[in-house]
């Protein structure tokens, strides 16, 4: 009897109908948790951004759930996600310091961008298109323009004045959200304009990155569609 493993059941969390369920919760609590960080908490007045840090831990720890990963990979989340979720306890405590305030997005910054990259690997692995499929091209949509508007935050918060038409990083999370999806979006409303060339860069990115992974994630996904719909030879 062969007690091998192959290399595409190591991971954490599998693709196929026998994971599916489990991936279909965590994508939908992901898809809620960015859902208020990007919907709801700008329309919510506060001076504190409480509510903005239990809801990234949320997104922290139900992304670890919501597509594969190697053991190696997922033990290196869970140290990262422990020193974030320090610092943030930190920074509850000080939240006056514009250091820690950028530690703290920077290594959420860090923490999206490997999940993310999961998400997008698991659609493109998936041999079918289920519900959480779908969901997890969704939710890798969303934290690309979160993880840039936070990337847009931290750097207005290490050189001020990055933007026009803005106050100050600390008090105005909820409009670098709005300028990194407008951005992302290519809407372009011009209200919020980059002003260093740093900021100006990220900016062009952020609009090239929008549009490219859209033209992939759906050529991806109508492919698998249309081979599903193929007869079998």
């Amino acid at each position: 009897m062969n007690s091998r493993i192959p290399d595409k059941q190591k991971g954490l969390i599998r693709s196929g109908p026998e994971r599916k369920r489990i991936l279909l919760i965590t994508n939908v609590i992901l898809l809620l948790a960015l859902s208020m960080m990007i919907f709801v908490v700008p329309l919510i007045p506060m001076k504190d951004h409480t509510l903005v840090r239990v809801l990234l831990a949320i997104v922290a720890v139900s992304g670890l759930f919501a597509a594969e990963f190697s053991k190696a990979a997922f033990r290196i989340l869970v140290s990262i996600g422990t020193v974030l979720v320090l610092v943030s306890l930190l920074n509850l405590l000080l939240p006056d310091s514009r250091i820690l305030s950028s530690i703290t997005f920077s290594l959420n910054t860090l923490y999206f961008i490997v999940i993310t990259l999961a998400l997008v690997a698991h659609v493109a692995r998936a041999r079918e298109v289920f519900g959480s499929t779908l969901l997890c091209a969704i939710n890798s949509y969303l934290l690309i323009g979160l993880t840039l508007s936070i990337l847009f935050l931290i750097m207005d918060l290490l050189l001020p004045g990055s933007f026009l038409q803005i106050e100050t990083a600390q008090e105005n999370y909820s409009s670098f959200v709005y300028y990194g999806f407008v951005t992302l979006t290519t809407l372009g409303y011009g209200d919020i304009t980059p002003d260093s060339a740093l900021a100006k860069s990220l900016s062009t990115l952020t609009a090239l990155f929008g549009q490219l992974y859209l033209v992939i994630i759906m050529a991806i996904l109508i492919g698998k569609l249309l081979a599903a719909t193929r007869p079998a030879e």
